[in-house]
């Protein structure tokens, strides 16, 4: 009994030995830590609880060559509170004036409902709740003037995230040629926005974040931004806004009428290569609208048909091989050829054609004889020609997506004997409309190809980065006489063959026609694409302008009655804008005082000064909204009343000074149709209730 009492004894002793010692253990390790690896530890703590996020930086602007905003990076805000630092006695007292201020900035939510979500995450001890997204600036500054957020971050728990969206004022206005986001990829890629992306997107910071029962917010710690973020440089571009609206209006009415497949239009300054304006628009058959979507004028290269006889030409007279005046036989207008037949558009033929009148009328047998005669024994000195041309390579833009010209050799796997004669006309090769166009500006500049500019300078703030000088691709196309004899060809097209409809206009045109058929594996006679492409004032040219059509469909397809009208309106348009491009109006008599768009009256007053009406009158209206139209001589002046708090009359506005208004006055904006105000869904006078949709009807006629 004894012996047993006693064993059991020991194993309590050992028990409590054990535990002793574990006991002891453990609290010479929590004693090693304190005192040794405090600062591991805690520094792992730290590592847990706090990380590192980056800062962004402000993405620079893309301006237009006036100035005028075609992208910026608008701020945005999202509002988090911490309810944590705030006193019971303060929260509560001052609640219900916070709930009320706060619904009059935001009206989709009654006082009654954001008191209870912020009464809720107050009580559940809520340290980043999410207050609203997406604030605009004007509306953050309210904001923080608000009962409990005026008190800042540590006192009053307003937490304040700033981000940016990327907008472009002018909507869809060049949106192709600007650039896009690519949200696939997560970056830019195309368009000004890719091409320029390093100057564009600045270097962002980076600040320390701190973990809560909210989620990741900013660091209470008093210095939490490591590196401040550096905002990226602004782009000036040369795009005109003005002649890209005309240029856009004009495309998108001759598309549509014709119901064609896509369309660009291109405006070039002669001497320097400057773009003045670039269209794109493609065809959304499931909506039936046209948008700007990818970029034909640099990205697709196809069949240039008539155009592209001017090279041919141009090589033939340089190489002596026919004569400017010389006559060539298009007999009836038909010709066979190793099995394969050419014919001219006219039925019965042209007869016989001077050099001049066979570009003039586009004949196409006359071209093919001239091919014929001077390079069937040997058709590599055509191309050689044609490469010292300099149109066989890219043109190098710095927008991405440029498809190289392809223009065979004699070496070509699909070279055959009726190669020469196909080429000689525009077909069995592709160039795109910028490439086309680069031939035709070399043309209206004397003979030198330079490179098309679509960036003037790099910004930042007042300081200029870098400027972008004109890049000359080929020194002289071709010789002085030569460029002569082209240019009264390009001339002549105008005055005497398939383009008389730019004849009658009080400045001087000169260009080509094209019309081709689409090439789908085979030439289609049932699709086409129909261009101009040319230049003015053709006796001292100052621009030049494509114009392609692609696949009109309703039954006219020939480029005089489809791309030719869209050159004219974009021409006209400078012509009435720049009045120093002509010397002399041919008859002045005919001159009469044009109505304006209601604007702003220094605005109007500077167009009518241009025009040469000088009215001192407008003086006391400079800052009003006014509208001004003829009667008799004189220019007859009306205010346009706007008021606070009512919408105003917005019909006979442009698109930009109409949305401009309604935005400032709180109003969200949807606009249909081109050109100026002709509806408005809202009626004028009516109280503004923030926040609201108004649709504008607008109509370019």
């Amino acid at each position: 009994m004894k012996g047993s009492k006693k064993d059991i004894m020991w194993r309590i002793y050992i028990v409590y030995f054990v535990v002793f010692a574990m006991g002891a253990s453990i609290i010479g390790r929590i004693f090693y830590i304190q005192t040794f690896e405090d600062e591991k530890w805690e520094t792992m703590a730290k590592e847990q609880s706090i990380k590192r996020v980056k800062i962004e930086s402000s993405r620079g602007n893309i301006y237009s060559d006036d100035y005028s905003l075609l992208a910026t990076s608008i701020p945005l805000f999202d509002i988090y509170w911490d309810g944590k630092v705030i006193a019971p006695d303060t929260f509560y007292r001052k609640i219900n004036k916070l709930s009320q201020q706060f619904a009059n900035i935001f009206p989709d939510e009654t006082p009654i409902s954001f008191k209870q979500r912020m009464q809720l995450a107050y009580s559940s001890g809520r340290r980043y709740y999410k207050i609203r997204t997406k604030v605009e600036y004007s509306q953050l500054k309210k904001i923080k003037s608000l009962p409990i957020f005026n008190m800042g971050q540590f006192k009053g728990g307003l937490i304040v995230e700033e981000y940016s969206v990327r907008k472009r004022p002018y909507k869809d206005l060049a949106m192709r040629t600007i650039g896009i986001y690519n949200t696939f990829l997560k970056k830019y890629d195309v368009g000004l926005e890719g091409a320029y992306n390093n100057y564009l997107k600045g270097e962002d910071g980076i600040k320390i974040v701190q973990r809560t029962t909210g989620g990741w917010k900013t660091s209470n710690i008093v210095d939490n931004t490591i590196r401040e973020p550096k905002n990226g440089f602004d782009i000036i571009t040369n795009i005109n806004i003005n002649i890209q609206d005309v240029a856009e209006s004009s495309l998108h009415r001759v598309l549509e009428e014709h119901q064609a497949d896509w369309g660009c239009a291109v405006l070039m300054e002669v001497k320097t290569g400057a773009i003045k304006a670039i269209v794109n628009l493609n065809h959304d058959t499931t909506n039936h609208i046209y948008y700007e979507g990818f970029n034909h004028a640099i990205g697709t290269a196809s069949t240039p048909g008539s155009t592209f006889k001017l090279a041919t030409i141009l090589v033939a007279l340089e190489d002596d091989k026919v004569k400017f005046d010389q006559v060539i036989h298009t007999g009836g207008g038909r010709i066979s050829y190793n099995g394969s037949k050419m014919i001219d558009a006219k039925t019965g033929g042209y007869g016989d054609l001077t050099v001049k009148q066979v570009f003039e009328h586009s004949s196409n047998v006359g071209v093919f004889k001239i091919a014929l005669s001077s390079y069937e024994k040997n058709p590599q000195q055509f191309i050689d020609g044609l490469y010292a041309l300099g149109i066989n390579k890219p043109l190098g833009v710095e927008i991405k997506g440029e498809r190289a010209p392809f223009i065979k050799d004699t070496h070509h796997k699909s070279w055959s004997k009726m190669s020469l004669p196909w080429m000689s006309i525009g077909y069995e090769l592709t160039m795109t409309p910028l490439q086309i166009l680069t031939l035709y500006n070399s043309i209206a500049n004397n003979g030198v190809m330079v490179k098309p500019l679509f960036v003037k300078e790099i910004r930042n703030a007042n300081e200029v980065i870098k400027s972008y000088k004109t890049v000359v691709i080929n020194s002289q196309v071709a010789s002085k006489r030569v460029i002569k004899e082209a240019r009264e060809m390009c001339e002549g097209v105008v005055t005497e063959g398939t383009a008389t409809l730019l004849k009658n206009s009080p400045y001087t045109m000169a260009g080509k026609t094209g019309t081709a058929q689409i090439y789908t594996g085979n030439y289609d006679n049932n699709s086409y694409i129909a261009s101009f492409v040319g230049y003015f004032p053709a006796d001292n040219p100052k621009y030049s302008c494509i114009v392609v059509v692609y696949n009109p469909r309703k039954g006219l397809y020939y480029a005089a009655q489809v791309a030719v009208p869209v050159f004219k309106d974009i021409a006209d348009k400078i012509y009435a804008s720049e009045l120093n491009i002509q010397e002399k109006v041919k008859d002045d008599s005919i001159f009469e005082i044009p109505s304006s768009k209601v604007g702003i009256g220094r605005e109007v007053a500077g167009i009518y000064s241009k025009l040469g009406f000088v009215d001192k009158s407008f003086a006391p209206l400079e800052d009003k909204w006014i509208n001004a139209s003829k009667k008799d001589s004189a220019i007859v002046k009306t205010e346009r009343i706007i008021k606070d708090g009512l919408v105003p009359d917005v019909t006979n506005m442009n698109t930009r000074d109409a949305v401009f208004l309604l935005e400032q006055m709180g109003l969200k904006v949807s606009i249909s149709g081109r050109g100026k105000v002709v509806e408005q869904s809202i009626a004028p006078g009516q109280s503004i209730i923030k926040g609201s949709k108004i649709s504008l009807k607008l109509n370019d006629k």
